[in-house]
């Protein structure tokens, strides 16, 4: 393993850094730009199962649930509930441009008490579920996520996988 290699390893799983998702995360225009995003063939999942926290997308929406329950998941929420160390800050302890600071740290203070007030909408944009690709694509909801909308019947993670395991011995 030559030294490029490494080099290319470090930038290959390369996410946006926190600043710039604490930008995405502040309002619910942008959560719902980037949860309900087109179809894009380049993109796994065709572009429709994205972390808003992590910038990740995922296959489906079984992989993006285990995400969430991850440990790097719940780090980086954590993360970005502490406001990002910004250019600002530093020429601020420096002595340079104290009015827009104090002015940033005003909106801050705003933005945050917004957020507190709006916490439950935020995590429900956040933590939206999608249907399968299939039901997406086509437009037609599946049986599964109907009766979840519903309310009337819960299919846990453990009779999907049965299920899926059913079908593969079905076809074997």
């Amino acid at each position: 393993m030559g030294r490029y290699s490494v080099k290319r390893y470090k930038t290959k799983r390369r996410t946006r850094d926190l600043d710039l998702i604490y930008d995405d995360i502040s309002s619910k225009e942008s959560i719902i730009k980037l949860k309900n995003q087109p179809l894009d063939e380049d993109k796994p999942g065709l572009g429709q199962y994205y972390c808003v926290q992590c910038a990740k997308y995922f296959e489906n929406q079984l992989t993006l649930d285990r995400h969430t329950k991850a440990k790097v998941h719940k780090r980086r929420v954590k993360e970005l509930k502490q406001r990002p160390y910004t250019n600002l800050e530093s020429e601020a302890a420096s002595g340079v441009n104290m009015l827009k600071f104090i002015e940033s740290v005003e909106k801050y203070k705003q933005l945050e008490q917004f957020k507190k007030d709006n916490e439950t909408e935020f995590e429900a944009l956040a933590n939206q579920k999608k249907d399968n690709l299939d039901a997406i694509i086509t437009g037609v909801p599946s049986e599964e996520f109907q009766k979840k909308a519903e309310g009337t019947t819960e299919i846990t993670e453990v009779e999907t996988q049965k299920q899926a395991l059913a079908e593969d011995a079905e076809m074997s």
